[in-house]
C-alpha cells in the first residue's frame, strides 16, 4: 500500500479489487446512494474560501492513524492571466507509516477568484520508498481545445511534457473541486460529472447530492450535507485505464454558513478509510463568496 493514498482516498483511488459502496453514514447506520436526477453544474462565481482559513484532518484505517492532512487558504495573487487565490493541501505520514514510506506531499492550487475554476496546479510528492521528489504541473489556464498542458520531472531534471486530453468543458484539480463542493446545493439525487486532476493523473468522477444528515466530529455534532461519489482513472488520452475499477466514496460538508469539509469515507481493500476533521480555523481575511 503506497501511503500517499491518503490523498487518493479523496477520490477513492485505492489500488486493486472490486468497489464497494461506503456503508458508514453520519448516524452510523446503513446508507445508499441517491439516484441521479440529471446533469448539474458546479457553482459559478467566487470560491467559498477565506484567506487564512485552515483545516486539519486525520486519516484512519480500522481506527489506526496513518497520516495528517491539512488544507490552507493563502493570499490572492496575480497570475499571467487572472487574479487567483492560493489553496494548498499537505499530507504527512504519522506513526508506523513513517517507518515504511516517505510521505510528505504538497498540492498547490491557483483558483480564479471570479469563477472558482482551476488556473494552475502543482503536485510535489516523494516517490514510493524513495527520497526522489516528483513534481507535476498542470496549466489549466493555457488549455487549448481538449488538451491541458502538463509537465513532470524528478528532482532537478528538466520537465517532461505530458499533455492531458480532456473531454468535458471544465477540468478541475482536487483542491479547487473540494472548494467548489462547499457552495454546491440542490435536491437529493442531483448529480454532476467532472474530470479532476489528483496528483499526476486525471479521474472521471460523478458526484451526487445524497441529502442532509447529522455528523459527530471533534468540532461537535453538526448538520451536514452528504455527497456520494464514483470515480475511475483516465490515461493521458482521456480514456479509462483498463484495470481501473470504479470506486465509491462519500464526503460530508457542514450544512451551515461555514460549509466546512468534515469527513471523507471510502471502502477499500484494506478496510474502511476515514479522513476526519480535527481542527478548523476560520481565517481573518475577507471571505470571497457570501
Amino acid at each position: 500500500m503506497k501511503p500517499s493514498l491518503i490523498v487518493a482516498l479523496m477520490l477513492a483511488a485505492c489500488s486493486g479489487g472490486a468497489s464497494h459502496s461506503p456503508t458508514t453514514t453520519a448516524g452510523g447506520g446503513a446508507g445508499s446512494a441517491a439516484t441521479a436526477a440529471g446533469p448539474a453544474h458546479l457553482p459559478d462565481g467566487a470560491p467559498l474560501v477565506t484567506p487564512g482559513e485552515h483545516m486539519t484532518y486525520k486519516l484512519q484505517l480500522k481506527g489506526i492513524d496513518l497520516a495528517s492532512y491539512e488544507m490552507t487558504v493563502g493570499d490572492q495573487v496575480d497570475t499571467a492571466s487572472k487574479k487567483a487565490i492560493v489553496v494548498q493541501s499537505h499530507a504527512k505520514a504519522v506513526g508506523f507509516v513513517k517507518m515504511v514510506a516517505n510521505v510528505d506531499d504538497t498540492f498547490t492550487s491557483w483558483i480564479d477568484v471570479q469563477t472558482g475554476r482551476s488556473l494552475r496546479w502543482t503536485s510535489d510528492e516523494y516517490a514510493t520508498k524513495s527520497e526522489d521528489k516528483e513534481r507535476t504541473e498542470a496549466r489549466f489556464a493555457e488549455r487549448s481545445g481538449d488538451l491541458v498542458p502538463m509537465t513532470y520531472h524528478v528532482n532537478d531534471q528538466p520537465p517532461i511534457p505530458e499533455p492531458q486530453k480532456v473531454s468535458l468543458p471544465e477540468t478541475w484539480d482536487f483542491n479547487a473541486f473540494l472548494v467548489a463542493l462547499r457552495s454546491w446545493e440542490g435536491a437529493p439525487g442531483t448529480a454532476v460529472t467532472v474530470e479532476v486532476l489528483r496528483s499526476r493523473f486525471l479521474w472521471h468522477l460523478q458526484m451526487t447530492i445524497h441529502g442532509k444528515e447529522k455528523l459527530t466530529t471533534a468540532l461537535g455534532d453538526l448538520p451536514a450535507l452528504r455527497f456520494d461519489g464514483k470515480t475511475y482513472k483516465l490515461d493521458r488520452n482521456g480514456v479509462r485505464v483498463a484495470d481501473s475499477d470504479e470506486r465509491e466514496f462519500a464526503i460530508w460538508i457542514s450544512d451551515d454558513d461555514g460549509r466546512v469539509p468534515l469527513k471523507i469515507v471510502a471502502r477499500t481493500d484494506y478496510g474502511d478509510m476515514n479522513m476526519i476533521i480535527t481542527d478548523y480555523q476560520a481565517g481573518g481575511g475577507q471571505r470571497l463568496r457570501n
